[in-house]
């Protein structure tokens, strides 16, 4: 497992792992959040962060879904810093 609760700051935080990527289905403060983190070619990983949507919470669904931030990471620990960012920005910006 790539993140945790402790690294997010979030309330709950469930993991579907797949051949494609792995997804997080985060809580905090009552609103729901989807992270995929994926193996990339040019950086070790990329991320996607999006709220809650209708539909299948997959791999390939998430990262066509309109809206949400991306981020890339050379290593794990720099992967934490910048997806909590992100939780962030997500939070301030759209989980109104």
């Amino acid at each position: 497992m790539l993140l945790s609760k402790d690294d997010l700051g979030v309330d709950k935080l469930l993991r579907k792992s797949s051949d494609e990527c792995e997804i997080y289905i985060a809580e905090k403060g009552g609103k729901v959040f989807l992270i995929g983190v994926y193996s990339g070619r040019y950086s070790k990983y990329y991320f996607k962060i999006t709220p809650a949507f209708t539909g299948r919470w997959n791999c390939e669904e998430l990262l066509y879904y309109p809206f949400g931030y991306f981020g890339f990471s050379d290593n794990e620990s720099e992967l934490k810093i910048k997806v909590s960012e992100k939780v962030k920005e997500l939070e301030t910006n759209v989980l109104k």
